[in-house]
């Protein structure tokens, strides 16, 4: 082997050793960079499913203010038939903005995780806020106009079970509630525990 080759060589197995250290390099950045990119997924996933379940805890407590059954009315209000119609629409007033961010924080869901059953679960809290403000508006009418017809009075009873709310087994409306909170919180707190799908 003359003078000339051996720095040839040593120049080559350099030159590939390089190139190897080159490539592993590459591989381990990109196992890196694909660790962060799950971490931050699964940390973005968390956070939209922790910020649901507080959304859905804080409509469920909402809709029970509204549905209280033991509502006070002031002594020159008495006579009033409307009074406590109107403050309970007030009630639900008050709230639209706490739907307004449940609607994003479903549609946030949806976006990045995409839960049939959640978004059903979601769906049916907003219909009781619905059927509860159809039935403050049909009895604050019934109210209005004076004395109900006596072929009304089924109407004027079922609109009155939904409006007010003893979330006990005969509760449709509150049991209905209840279900949706509890199915979200069952499929989202995983993800919001960052706990690995089983």
């Amino acid at each position: 082997m003359s003078e000339a080759t051996i720095p040839d060589w040593i120049n080559a197995v350099a030159a590939a050793i390089g190139a190897i250290a080159i490539l592993i390099g590459l591989f381990g950045a990109n196992r890196k960079f694909n660790e962060s990119s799950r971490a931050a997924k699964a940390l973005r996933r968390s956070e939209v499913a922790e910020e649901l379940i507080a959304l859905a805890y804080n409509a469920d407590d909402a809709l029970r203010e509204i549905r209280n059954p033991l509502d006070r009315i002031p002594a020159e209000k008495a006579g009033d038939r409307v009074y406590g119609y109107q403050k309970r629409y007030e009630r639900i007033v008050k709230h639209n903005e706490l739907f307004k961010d449940l609607r994003e924080a479903q549609i946030r869901y949806r976006a990045v995780i995409g839960d049939l059953d959640v978004d059903e679960a979601v769906e049916e809290l907003f219909k009781a806020r619905n059927s509860v403000a159809i039935a403050i508006e049909t009895l604050a009418d019934y109210a209005r106009d004076g004395d109900t017809h006596s072929e009304d009075l089924d109407h004027v009873f079922n609109l009155k079970r939904m409006l007010f709310g003893s979330y006990s087994e005969r509760d449709e409306l509150g049991t209905s509630i209840n279900n949706a909170v509890k199915k979200i919180e069952k499929r989202a707190s995983p993800i919001a525990r960052l706990e690995r799908p089983k």
